[in-house]
């Protein structure tokens, strides 16, 4: 039987819980050395207990806390550092030439635990900024790969790809043409996803995006009138008040607009799609029903959970897409499926007073 391997995850963790067991251990010790202790000794005791316990927990927290091996070592080594800083502190404070109190032992035993919990606390914050900051920079590296470098390739591809498809066509060979309407379409999924990844990377990006009182009645009025325009053969069936107010932005087109093409693109039969919205307090949903197969399981798990799943076609990012805008809004996605097709769901928040007010303000000259 082997052990297992020792790692800066498991090394930094195990003496954050060390540590932890030491001074609560010391604790426990001081306080009961009291003979009779005074209740603000208990609180004192308290105070430093519960900072060392939460160290002692630490292996359940600390491995499932959004860092790395290498981020844990480092909140450790913080960890340590408080430890040390606040045990500087007790030296001083004994070696003073000045009468000591019988709470001073409690107060600079608490002080300790105190500056541990505080050390790993500050050491955890500071590395799951810079986490974030160097996610943003990737992040900003794999949209301008895809939006510029990738799109760009793809469309000289794509201009060959019609000179070979005029060669094919001049050769009258059906094979071949077929190959290369094949690989034509190929590409074009992939530029629709490069467009995709340009909007995702909208919709993280808050401060280009700015939340107002929506109409959301004309929105799906419009994008049902572009999908039968697009897929003539599609029928969608209205069934929508007059007005709904939707706190959202510009993007809730391109929500609209996934939903809707993706149920007419995926749709094996002739599509059939109602579109229907009612207002529950201040809570909108949009009801988005198809005629279409099933959803598949592992594209549910995007709508149901936010789960990670494999993104097996452009679809998954549609839908991941429509997600994270929706949740930025503070709303919902929900699936329902069934052997009839399938329905989604948008829960949006309808806009308060305030926003009402703010946006008639805007308004005025």
């Amino acid at each position: 039987m082997t052990s297992p391997a020792l790692t800066k995850q498991s090394l930094g963790t195990g003496y954050v819980v060390a540590t932890g067991v030491v001074i609560s251990g010391a604790l426990l010790a001081h306080g009961m050395s009291l003979v009779r202790p005074s209740p603000i000794d208990v609180v004192i005791l308290s105070v430093g207990l519960t900072p060392a316990l939460a160290l002692v927990a630490a292996n359940y927290w600390l491995p499932v806390s959004g860092l790395s091996g290498d981020q844990i070592w480092t909140a450790a080594e913080w960890c340590g550092l408080g430890i040390a800083l606040f045990t500087l502190i007790k030296i001083v404070v004994l070696l003073a030439p000045v009468p000591q109190s019988s709470m001073v032992p409690s107060i600079l035993a608490s002080g300790v635990a105190v500056g541990g919990f505080g050390g790993i606390l500050f050491g955890w914050l500071l590395e799951l900024r810079r986490s974030r900051r160097r996610l943003a920079q990737s992040n900003e590296v794999l949209f301008r790969v895809l939006r510029h470098d990738l799109r760009n390739n793809l469309n000289v591809a794509l201009g060959h790809l019609g000179e070979l498809q005029r060669e094919t066509a001049e050769r009258g060979d059906p094979k071949s043409r077929a190959h290369v309407e094949q690989l034509n379409d190929t590409i074009d999924d992939i530029i629709d996803t490069t467009e995709k990844a340009r909007q995702i990377e909208f919709a993280f990006d808050a401060d280009r995006r700015a939340q107002q009182p929506i109409d959301l009645v004309p929105c799906v009025r419009e994008q049902a009138k572009k999908i039968t325009q697009s897929y003539p053969e599609t029928t969608v069936d209205l069934d929508l008040p007059d007005q709904s107010k939707v706190y959202a932005d510009w993007m809730l087109d391109v929500v609209l607009q996934n939903v809707i093409e993706n149920a007419v693109v995926h749709c094996e039969a002739t599509p059939t799609l109602y579109v229907s919205v009612e207002e529950h307090g201040r809570t909108v949903f949009v009801h988005i029903g198809d005629n279409c197969p099933s959803i598949p399981q592992h594209e549910q798990e995007v709508l149901d959970s936010g789960a990670e799943t494999q993104l097996r076609h452009s679809k998954g990012v549609g839908l991941w897409l429509t997600t994270w805008i929706v949740e930025s809004y503070g709303g919902a996605v929900h699936l329902t499926t069934s052997d009839d097709g399938n329905v989604v769901t948008l829960e949006l928040c309808g806009p308060t007073v305030i926003d009402e007010i703010r946006q008639t303000l805007r308004k005025w000259p």
